[in-house]
């Protein structure tokens, strides 16, 4: 080994003899570290061992290179992660002695640096029953010279570390926040409405979920009546319900009992907001879908309820889906053919030819000369006028209707069809007649 160093020292370009390090049991990795060490001119022997992963030997490597006194971490107690914090500190002159030690991990270890390059007193954190991120927090906090007593205890989560920090620095009470007895986002709700300003007292306790907190932190800041809801006998989800029609202006009594739950709570002040007739459904018992059914029915009817108080949840979600109202939807397929019918003569009462085309258009009624010729033999043509011709099978024309014309046959067909498949029969006759076939 000591003949390997000597010639690597007298020559960069040496090339080397590898096979006394195979023989020590070293892989190739471990082998390209100490060829690195060698070609740099550093003594290798203090780390050509296979005790070391080549990780490990990395560190010592860098570390010789640098001139430190690699003695402090060249040990295989430490990973390779715990070496690199060391080495660092070394680097940069600090007392590496406050966390050379094998029971912080390497992430604990960076954060002892980091704060004893800053200056910083590190003995409020440098204890192994702080976790990294704990570190960090109370780190960061005495970077930011704030008094980190308030926090520096492992019974608080790094979280809740970074809120009751973040308190200290924006200079509010964090005193009616500071305890473990508050989890993270029950301190972050204290916290939000410190800054915000308004009397968290109201709800600065344990007792409330940070869900029920948020919707009365939301409240206070909103300006509404939180006395209405700021009751445990509510959830968190049942409070947002409340807190919501409130600020909207709705009458929150008629829906702000528990034995509602919140989506209850939320399609009966939809309703409210939306201005249907919600007691149609307002009632406990009554399921959350179908309030949400009858809501959306009472919407698309423009609050018309005939036939909701004896109609099922499957009927009002079939009328729903049809566009219709029960009164359409529960008749008979017969019944609903005639009823479909009535609306294009009631339409057709108030209309005058001019609408004809439209009123084709609407109830699909276009072009029922296609199916009347047919039936008679005949072909037909449209012409730029608006006139329609009519061909026997020889295409010899037997007669043009002008479009008023038409629209008399089509007017009359109407008249005399009792259903939509019954005025493809009846046209067909008026045509037959006014062509004198």
């Amino acid at each position: 080994m000591k003949k390997l160093i000597y010639s690597a020292r007298n020559s960069r370009r040496a090339k080397y003899d590898t096979s006394q390090l195979s023989k020590m049991g070293l892989d190739k990795w471990q082998m390209r570290q100490v060829r690195k060490g060698l070609e740099s001119g550093v003594d290798g022997s203090l780390y050509a061992d296979p005790k070391f992963g080549d990780g490990q030997m990395n560190q010592i490597r860098l570390g010789l290179e640098s001139g430190v006194d690699v003695s402090v971490y060249a040990d295989p107690k430490f990973d390779w992660g715990q070496m690199k914090e060391i080495r660092k500190g070394l680097e940069s002159g600090i007392d590496v002695s406050q966390y050379a030690d094998e029971e912080f991990d390497d992430s604990q270890m960076k954060e002892i640096r980091k704060g004893l390059e800053d200056g910083a007193d590190v003995s409020w954190y440098a204890d192994p029953k702080f976790n990294f991120a704990q570190m960090e927090k109370i780190r960061l906090g005495l970077e930011s010279g704030i008094d980190v007593s308030w926090y520096a205890d492992p019974q608080f989560n790094w979280q809740q570390m970074s809120l009751i920090r973040e308190g200290l620095e924006s200079g509010v009470d964090v005193s009616l926040y500071a305890d473990p007895k508050f989890d993270e986002n029950q301190m972050e709700q204290i916290h939000e409405g410190l800054e915000s300003g308004i009397d968290v007292s109201v709800y600065a306790d344990p007792k409330f979920s940070w869900l029920q907190m948020r919707a009365i932190r939301e409240g206070l800041e909103s300006g509404v009546d939180i006395s209405l809801y700021a009751d445990l006998k509510f959830n968190g989800k049942q409070m947002e319900e409340i807190r919501e029609g409130l600020e909207s202006g709705v009458d929150t009594s008629l829906y702000a009992d528990p034995k509602f739950d919140w989506l209850q709570m939320q399609a009966i002040r939809d309703g409210l907001e939306y201005g249907v007739d919600i007691n149609l459904y307002a009632d406990p018992e009554v399921e959350y879908k179908q309030m949400r059914a009858i809501l959306n029915y009472l919407q698309m009817t423009n609050n018309d309820a005939t036939g909701l108080e004896d109609a099922t949840f499957e009927e009002i979600m079939y009328a729903i889906k049809q566009r219709k109202p029960l009164s359409y939807t529960k008749l008979s397929k017969n019944d609903k053919a005639k009823a479909s019918w009535q609306e294009v003569k009631t339409k057709l009462s108030s209309s005058n030819y001019a609408d004809i085309p439209a009123i084709e258009n609407e109830f699909k009624l276009i072009g029922p000369e296609s199916s009347a010729a047919a039936k008679l033999g005949l072909e037909f043509e449209e012409n730029q006028n608006g006139s329609v011709s009519f061909f026997n099978s020889a295409d010899q024309e037997i007669a043009t209707l002008t479009s008023e014309e038409y629209d008399r046959l089509v007017i009359a067909a109407i008249k005399r069809s009792s259903t939509r498949s019954a005025f493809t029969k009846a046209f067909a006759t008026q045509l037959k007649h006014a062509l004198e076939l």
